[in-house]
Formats: C-alpha cells, structure tokens, sequence
C-alpha cells in the first residue's frame, strides 16, 4: 500500500503488470497441482488486473496506441479464461510473453521519467 501511495502513475502500471505477472505464474502452479481454488483465485486476480488496466485506457489522448492496447489486453484476457475453463497451462504462454514485454517497456518509460527529475534537481 505505501509503494502505491507513493508511486508515480508510470510506477503503478509497471506494479500492475508485476502483480499480474505473479498471479498467471501462480495460477499456472495451481493448474500443474490440480489445486482448482488455487487456479481460479490467481486467474481471478489476473484478470481484475488486465481489466482494469483496460478500462482505463485513454482513448482520446493514446493516439493509435490505446486500440493496440485494448486489442491486446482482449486477447490476454480471452486466453486467461481459456485456461480458466481448459485447466490448460498453454493458454497462459501468450499472456505471460505480452505482459511480461508490456511490463519491460513501461519500466524503461518510468527509469525515463526518473532520470529526467534527477537532471530537473
């Protein structure tokens, strides 16, 4: 809670991918297990996060990254209910490689965004 209160808005994104991140690769323990609670509580999150990450998306000032995005967090968000449903862990490859290379990029943006107010001081 206090790394969120204290983050940049760049910094919760890069939090969110991690926190989602986590929760497939915990979910993906869940499914290898059979432990069925364990899948849906982590698929569950993951999914609460991508929505969110989805719903937020600004659309009049993304420019023509905001559709790719969303085009994006639809595809993440099919394939987590795919393995939801499948019990399949092949259907978390995908998801995993977008978010992990969606969490890579934002982190340069926010090493960006700390560089420029360390030159700013």
């Amino acid at each position: 809670q206090t790394q969120v209160m204290t983050s940049s808005g760049v910094q919760i994104v890069v939090l969110l991918y991690d926190a989602a991140i986590q929760s497939i690769e915990l979910a993906r323990a869940g499914i290898e297990a059979k432990n069925i609670k364990e899948k849906g509580r982590f698929l569950g999150r993951a999914i609460s996060i991508v929505g969110e990450l989805n719903s937020v998306l600004d659309f009049e000032r993304g420019g023509n990254i905001a559709p790719q995005l969303n085009r994006l967090y639809e595809y993440i968000l099919t394939e987590l209910v795919a393995a939801n449903a499948r019990n399949s862990t092949r259907h978390l490859e995908g998801p995993l490689r977008c978010l992990t290379t969606l969490r890579e990029g934002w982190r340069e943006v926010a090493a960006q965004q700390q560089h420029a107010v360390g030159v700013a001081r």
